[in-house]
């Protein structure tokens, strides 16, 4: 390798590094999602949910909707980090994908500190999935609520391709590879098919909503008809557990969280993480989740080793 070469590539890891250790001394000074490194009073940290529940993974340009994986890795962030006593999800959703709705609904569920819901205008299908797991879910008497079921779209476009004269060829592999092929409407074989696969998810959706809400099944699966409930109309069914604001909500979870409802602090989660999704675009998400993880660690070694008492405030 000539010296021009090494020198270009000395260059190159030093500004890694530099970035690297930027990124990190950003988000330590943001406290990491705010992260306050100080000890006395109760902190509620707010997560918030809007649009459609996905899979699909975003990056820097695409941050719209709910998607499981940073959804979960910040409510893992949350429930791991000391300074945090409580946490408020704000959601407003139509719901989505059930797969992305259960691993949400999962994470919530087993979170070890108090986990409050706030419903904006819509939390339903997906949405009220995941929510559901919550300690309490609190809404306004005009939001919309629930939609506890299953639904799926297999378009039948055999007639508008003949008016045009299109010929469809479908080359396949297995029996029922081409099910919902839009050249031809289903067979009944293959709608019992997909008909049995809705009742499996949609039972999964009952018995979970059950379990989240301490309600009986049969409760549930009388109420999940896909239908929408006003907030007041929520409340009576046992879909929600207060008509309040999202003040409300954050008041509620200061209290379960140990604090008073007159005295905490409030913290956005998720707002440093821009900086991370462009560290995670050049080299990785694994380089994105060690330095989330490295924050964490070094934001609660300095409030261990400050004391409960100082009130110091990294921000």
């Amino acid at each position: 390798m000539s010296s021009t070469a090494k020198i270009i590539l000395g260059v190159a890891a030093l500004a890694v590094l530099l970035y690297v250790a930027f990124v990190g001394f950003v988000l330590i000074l943001g406290g990491w999602d705010g992260a306050d490194l100080g000890g006395g009073g109760t902190t509620v940290g707010v997560l918030r949910l809007d649009g459609v529940v996905s899979a699909g993974e975003q990056d820097l340009f695409s941050s719209a909707g709910i998607e499981p994986v940073r959804t979960v890795d910040l409510l893992t962030d949350a429930d791991r980090d000391d300074s945090l006593d409580a946490v408020v999800l704000r959601v407003n959703s139509p719901g989505g994908s059930p797969a992305a709705s259960w691993e949400i609904y999962e994470r919530v569920r087993t979170m070890s500190k108090p986990v409050i819901v706030s419903v904006a205008d819509l939390t339903a299908s997906g949405a009220y999935y995941f929510a559901s797991a919550a300690d309490a879910i609190l809404a306004a008497p005009t939001s919309s609520v629930g939609s506890i079921g299953v639904i799926l779209t297999a378009a039948n476009l055999e007639g508008l391709y003949d008016k045009l004269g299109i010929e469809y060829t479908v080359l396949t592999k297995g029996k029922y590879k081409d099910i919902g092929n839009p050249a031809r409407g289903l067979t009944a074989e293959e709608s019992r098919i997909l008909n049995q696969q809705l009742d499996e998810v949609y039972e999964q959706f009952i018995a979970d909503v059950a379990q989240g809400r301490g309600l009986e099944v049969a409760e549930v699966r009388e109420l999940a008809n896909g239908l929408t409930y006003n907030g007041e109309r929520a409340l009576e069914l046992g879909l929600v557990d207060e008509i309040g604001t999202y003040n409300d909500a954050l008041d509620l979870a200061a209290e379960q969280g140990g604090g008073s409802a007159e005295d905490y602090e409030v913290r956005v989660l998720g707002e440093d993480d821009y900086g991370l999704d462009l560290l995670s675009l050049f080299f990785g998400i694994e380089a994105r989740q060690g330095l989330r993880e490295l924050a964490r660690e070094l934001g609660n070694s300095i409030r261990a080793g400050l004391g409960a008492g100082d009130g110091l405030r990294l921000r």
